[in-house]
């Protein structure tokens, strides 16, 4: 394997296990079964990745031809539902733990790895075009996290004010012009990096998008 191969696969196993905490920790904090937490775990880590290859029409999926991705999730949720067995649910002082930072934490990095995964995999298959490889990897990035929401039953997190897609789409497009000039190694840690430090830059100062409604106004016809 070359350098470029053995650092995408390690971005890719890192993302999958952020991605799979992630998941993990949403299906604890929404109160799901040890069956329900490791589904919204691996679909966490693994959904992001399959809706990039159906849009590239590259079917079956890779999570299902190597497994590995879906083992690593596996594997991690099971350490978690290992950890909740073991300290009970995560209760402090009679009231329960919110996991809110971990999660924006975790969901961050999956982003910003993934998303550059996502172009890099757009590239090498062959498609140069900016809109389409932008496309792909922001897709890749958010899938997996729209996916658990939906499961969840919550308005995905890419739909709301927050600072999420918008984050992945400059480091997207400047990884789809700057591996031209750059390897593509320090490409993807770089434009990795600067995905992660914008969703992360913008909750710690609230940065968010203009609502469509003021608010407290109310719409509801009178």
């Amino acid at each position: 394997m070359s350098v470029l191969e053995v650092v995408v696969f390690v971005l890719e196993m890192i993302g999958t296990v952020v991605f799979s905490i992630s998941g993990g920790l949403v299906g604890i904090e929404r109160g799901l079964d040890y069956f329900g937490i490791p589904v919204l775990s691996m679909t966490t880590a693994v959904g992001g990745g399959m809706l990039r290859d159906l849009i590239l029409g590259k079917t079956p999926p890779s999570m299902f031809l190597n497994p590995i991705y879906v083992v690593v999730a596996i594997v991690t949720s099971s350490l978690m539902l290992f950890l909740l067995h073991r300290y009970g649910n995560f209760v402090e002082n009679g009231k329960f733990v919110s996991f809110m930072g971990l999660i924006t934490f975790f969901d961050a990095l999956g982003l910003g790895i993934f998303t550059i995964i996502g172009v890099n995999t757009a590239l090498d298959s062959g498609y140069h075009n900016a809109f389409l490889a932008v496309f792909v990897g922001v897709m890749t990035g958010v899938g997996g996290g729209m996916l658990r929401d939906i499961m969840v039953r919550r308005t995905p997190l890419v739909l709301r004010r927050e600072i999420y897609a918008v984050a992945a789409i400059p480091g997207a497009l400047i990884y789809y012009y700057l591996q031209n000039f750059l390897p593509k190694t320090l490409c993807m840690l770089l434009c990795a990096a600067l995905i992660v430090a914008l969703r992360l830059i913008s909750i710690r100062f609230h940065w968010n998008l203009p609502n469509s409604v003021e608010p407290g106004r109310n719409t509801t016809a009178q």
